[in-house]
């Protein structure tokens, strides 16, 4: 790969070693100062229009200047603009030997050559568009020669005042960068490089920033957490239209944490619009941008997010309490887990955006365009058209998984404290959990590592709140966090050492009874890859809690075969509605489960 080289640039006499005026010494040399060739690189295969070479003394004349670069690099032409300055088109052939050339130039006033002048290395890119206004956000297409791009791992650099916001890598040779030009940027050319870890591939003075501005003020300056606002953009060159789309940004991402209720378009350079913010929306600062077909205008700091009380009466609660059980395939042990948990917190309004997948699940159309239709879409699986899995009881089925799917930017809620500590209480026992603030995203929750002793089954928990000021008092709220009916293992097979299983046979398993009807649920599943789709997928089952069940050939034939996972869970998903007597929140329901996974090969 290429890196950037700061040359230092020799100027030596050819022929005699004589100047044009006959001087044998390092005098001509000093009054000349230097001779320099821009760019010091290029790439093969790539035509340079417009390298450089300048004189630290008048030595070029309008009567013409030749430059030879050596085999494989083409001349294709010399311009002389002064007597310090001439340019040249030059072509690097595809086959040109890699490394530095020397180049010999000659002109009315002599003969001179620069050691060291252009290195020739063997990759290189162009860019599409070329040139950007300050001020202005566009998309640039970056097409690479003999590169080794990677996701994830390559980046692209503009130079100052330029920021990139995204680069998309969609093969080892094309790329598509997000960039903004800042509004102090200073107008010319600027090179640009593509870096992979430490190396380096630049394309000298690529990119151009116009003089000529494109800006936008925001109108209102303030707006606070849960406000619904109206709002103006006043541009100054802009080309505002029906199809012109507005984002917020934070510290270089996009955030979803203001939505846009409505758009209009004045005229092409003014807009008109009505706004909410989150009332979870983190306080500060934010950028705007609207785009327009190929335009985007950038306004830096539109707006600040200023902090609002928060609506108590408003409070939700999630809570669980599970064990997750491990089987490890090389040695049959079983590793154990018991986690209960608990979040007081305000719902997002407005809500977390639905993707436009989930109102649409029967069209045969990728709405959200992340390549999942319909009920192959996770965001369809609780629409009523889409199967969710096989349905009680002793009844098996074979299922895509679902994928994520498309996701909304959404930030996380606002969460409340309610002491130190909060406890599940029952009959059978305390369950503590500890107060917890999460170091990136500020959220409170309860949790505890714990063990079976602590989990009691076929119990109902009440909650109970130490209390906090300024957050959740004290407060017991009786029979609300329930647990399954009874503890169950896995007997026959036992799911570990490559445990194989030939497709073409019925596969028998045997359990120790959940006794999990009517109150929960035992559900199975082996997962794999579909045979039919080579997409993710399993065969499910809700089978009679009696002990044993059978997955049938023609039901584990539609699994490629190779290695697949066994899991056997006893949940209740949805226990009592329950809410704080001073919150208008009455339908919180909390969940339990045991879970066990094991592994298998299935030829």
């Amino acid at each position: 790969m290429s890196r950037l080289l700061f040359l230092s640039l020799t100027l030596v006499w050819m022929g005699g070693c004589t100047d044009a005026g006959g001087s044998d010494d390092k005098g001509a040399e000093e009054e000349l100062g230097g001779l320099e060739f821009w760019p010091p690189e290029a790439g093969r295969g790539i035509t340079i229009e417009e390298a450089r070479i300048t004189a630290g003394a008048s030595i070029f004349s309008f009567a013409g200047a030749e430059l030879d670069l050596g085999a494989g690099v083409v001349v294709n032409s010399v311009t002389v603009l002064d007597g310090w300055t001439a340019t040249a088109n030059i072509t690097v052939e595809p086959g040109a030997d890699l490394g530095a050339r020397t180049a010999e130039i000659s002109t009315g006033e002599g003969a001179y050559s620069i050691s060291e002048a252009l290195t020739v290395v063997d990759d290189s890119f162009s860019i599409t568009p070329e040139r950007a206004r300050i001020g202005e956000s566009i998309v640039v297409e970056i097409l690479g020669q003999n590169t080794e791009w990677v996701g994830g791992t390559t980046w692209a650099n503009f130079g100052a005042d330029i920021e990139v916001t995204a680069v998309d890598v969609l093969s080892e040779t094309f790329a598509i960068a997000s960039v903004t030009v800042g509004p102090d940027a200073v107008p010319g050319l600027r090179d640009v490089s593509m870096e992979v870890g430490p190396d380096l591939t630049t394309l000298y003075g690529g990119f151009q920033v116009d003089r000529v501005a494109l800006s936008a003020e925001f109108d209102p300056t303030t707006a606070a957490q849960g406000e619904t606002v109206e709002f103006t953009i006043h541009g100054a060159g802009t080309h505002f239209s029906a199809d012109s789309e507005l984002t917020f940004w934070k510290n270089g991402y996009e955030n979803g944490d203001v939505v846009v209720d409505s758009l209009s378009v004045v005229d092409a350079e003014n807009l008109w619009g009505r706004m909410t913010v989150s009332n979870a929306a983190e306080v500060g600062f934010r950028d705007a941008m609207v785009t327009t077909d190929d335009e985007g205008v950038f306004m830096e700091d539109a707006f600040e997010v200023t902090e609002a009380d928060i609506a108590l009466e408003d409070v939700g609660i999630s809570l669980s309490f599970n064990v997750v059980r491990g089987i490890d395939n090389t040695t049959g042990a079983i590793t154990e887990q018991v986690r209960g948990s608990a979040i007081f917190y305000i719902p997002l309004d407005p809500a977390c955006p639905n993707s436009p997948e989930a109102y649409a699940c029967g069209d045969e159309e990728d709405n959200d365009g992340d390549g999942f239709i319909d009920c192959y879409d996770n965001d369809c699986s609780s629409d009523p058209s889409c199967a969710s899995g096989p349905q009680p009881y002793d009844s098996n089925g074979v299922f895509q998984t679902y994928t994520t799917g498309g996701t909304s930017d959404c930030p996380n809620p606002i969460t409340l404290g309610a002491g130190e500590y909060v406890w599940f209480e029952s009959d059978c026992n305390v369950v503590q959990l500890e107060k917890y603030v999460d170091g990136a995203s500020g959220m409170i929750y309860y949790t505890a590592d714990l063990t079976l002793d602590d989990y009691c089954f076929d119990q109902m928990y009440d909650l109970h709140t130490q209390g906090e000021d300024g957050g959740i008092g004290e407060y017991v709220l009786e029979d609300v966090q329930p647990t399954v009916p009874a503890d169950f293992h896995m007997i026959d097979p036992g799911w570990w050492g490559n445990f194989t299983h030939n497709r073409l046979e019925d596969l028998t398993y045997t359990w120790s009874p959940a006794q999990t009807y009517p109150d929960a649920f035992f559900i199975t599943q082996i997962s794999g890859t579909l045979v039919a789709t080579g997409e993710g997928g399993f065969v499910g089952s809700i089978p009679w809690d009696d002990g044993e069940h059978t997955y049938t050939s023609d039901e584990l034939i539609q699994l490629e075969a190779g290695s697949a996972t066994f899991v056997a869970e006893s949940l209740i998903p949805e226990g009592p509605e329950f809410g704080f007597p001073f919150s208008t929140i009455q339908n919180n329901k909390s969940s339990t489960y045991v879970y066990v996974q094991g592994y298998l090969v299935l030829e």
